[in-house]
């Protein structure tokens, strides 16, 4: 079990003499942890994966190490986890700090992908904490920075990471029409679905069906509305 083996190993790696490798097999077990709590909807393991994140980022900012710019973002992936199971505005809020401090040390323009993953991290925290809170200008936010995203325009570079990005703007679209009812929130997104279903209509049947159930949520709005 990948959770066991990153256990032993950080048992038997001297901190003092092997700091970098005890800060990847930290980094590795927050890894396992967090997939493993999002899978359950697991807290308590979720949080221990955020342990295991900031224990491993200590290490990479003492030596100013690179490998800081992929647990910033780890942890916000974590901690945004946590605060969507448990419903708690605190760890979105954290989240946001955390991958605003990922895209600080990240290159857009050497990995224009890469960034516009963290980006879009960023606006999924933003968008779950403007949910959660009622916050229209949060919400907004997430907007400006899912276009930060668009304006990269990888749709041929990574087909599938464009297409999600496509199923998160429709998703933010419904959730801003149901705090602030607006027919053309419902027309952006239907159009950016139908370009996210175009594209995994071809092979896959999971996000396809994704596609389908955002779909009837947002005709169910537009038909109460």
């Amino acid at each position: 079990m990948a959770r066991n083996a990153f256990q032993e190993a950080i048992k038997k790696t001297n901190k003092s003499i092997d700091e970098f490798n005890w800060g990847a097999c930290q980094s590795g077990l927050g890894g396992v942890l967090q997939k493993m709590g999002e899978r359950d909807a697991d807290t308590d393991l979720i949080e221990q994966s955020i342990t295991g994140y900031r224990a491993a980022l200590k290490v990479w900012l003492k030596h100013k190490s690179d490998n800081a710019r992929y647990d910033y973002n780890n942890l916000g992936l974590a901690l945004s986890s946590l605060g969507e199971i448990s419903q708690n505005a605190d760890p979105l809020r954290e989240a946001i700090v955390n991958y605003q401090s990922a895209l600080a040390l990240k290159n857009k323009k050497a990995n224009p992908v890469d960034w516009a993953n963290t980006q879009g991290g960023l606006a999924m925290a933003q968008r779950q904490l403007g949910a959660l809170t009622i916050d229209l200008e949060m919400l907004k936010t997430a907007r400006n920075s899912f276009a930060a995203c668009e304006a990269l325009d990888y749709r041929d570079v990574a087909p599938f990471d464009w297409a999600m990005l496509q199923w998160n703007i429709a998703d933010l679209a419904l959730t801003h029409h149901h705090i602030a009812p607006d027919p053309a929130l419902l027309t952006s997104a239907r159009a950016h679905l139908a370009d996210a279903r175009a594209f995994f209509v071809v092979g896959s049947a999971y996000q396809t069906s994704q596609c389908d159930e955002l779909l009837e949520q947002i005709n169910q709005a537009a038909a109460s509305t």
